[in-house]
């Protein structure tokens, strides 16, 4: 109840609307007790961050599970869309890696089974061999495109002259999957539709 009404205060007001006593206020708790679960706002931002990218994580794996063609990559790029930059998990992230101490353990994360799924799928629909380095690659490339252009796509694209909405955002999402499509070798995979 507590991380729901947190998440909420996050799309709507950003990092900055974190603050323990009106997260306690939703939900009808004392500040008090926030503090108990999460022992400060720095543990309730991990305990944020844990959650979203478990959830975001665990339909990751469920996609590459089912991928059985090329267009499967799409969708799924929807979804890290939606999470990083629709549901502010980036801002998150990148205001927790700025305000995590150096000795701090990052949380554990399932990104490697998500590779080495992403990877059977791509083995399996490839002809030919396929090396896991390029695989982890384009995880790579997918996630840092998705977390930047959930940062700063918006000022980006309207530095480059374009509409800089949420499905401009959302065209350049489909856009890198189709161009990780191509660059994995998949059958029926073309380089970037133009639009």
């Amino acid at each position: 109840m507590i991380l729901e009404a947190a998440e909420a205060r996050l799309r709507a007001e950003g990092p900055e609307g974190l603050r323990l006593q009106d997260i306690a206020r939703d939900v009808g708790l004392s500040h008090p007790t926030v503090l108990h679960h999460f022992g400060s706002k720095q543990g309730l931002v991990e305990a944020l961050v844990a959650r979203s990218m478990t959830a975001l994580e665990d339909e990751l794996v469920a996609c590459f599970r089912e991928a059985k063609r090329p267009d499967d990559l799409v969708p799924t790029m929807a979804k890290v869309d939606e999470v990083m930059r629709v549901r502010g998990q980036a801002r998150l992230l990148a205001w927790l890696a700025l305000t995590q101490a150096d000795d701090q353990r990052a949380p554990e994360s399932r990104l490697r089974e998500v590779a080495e799924l992403a990877h059977a799928a791509r083995a399996a629909l490839a002809s030919g061999e396929v090396s896991y380095e390029d695989t982890a690659f384009g995880i790579m490339l997918a996630s840092t495109a998705a977390f930047g252009a959930a940062l700063i796509g918006p000022g980006l694209l309207e530095a480059l002259g374009l509409p800089s909405d949420g499905a401009t955002v959302a065209r350049f999402s489909r856009w890198v999957a189709e161009l990780l499509a191509a660059r994995a070798g998949l059958p029926g995979a073309g380089p970037p539709s133009r639009g």
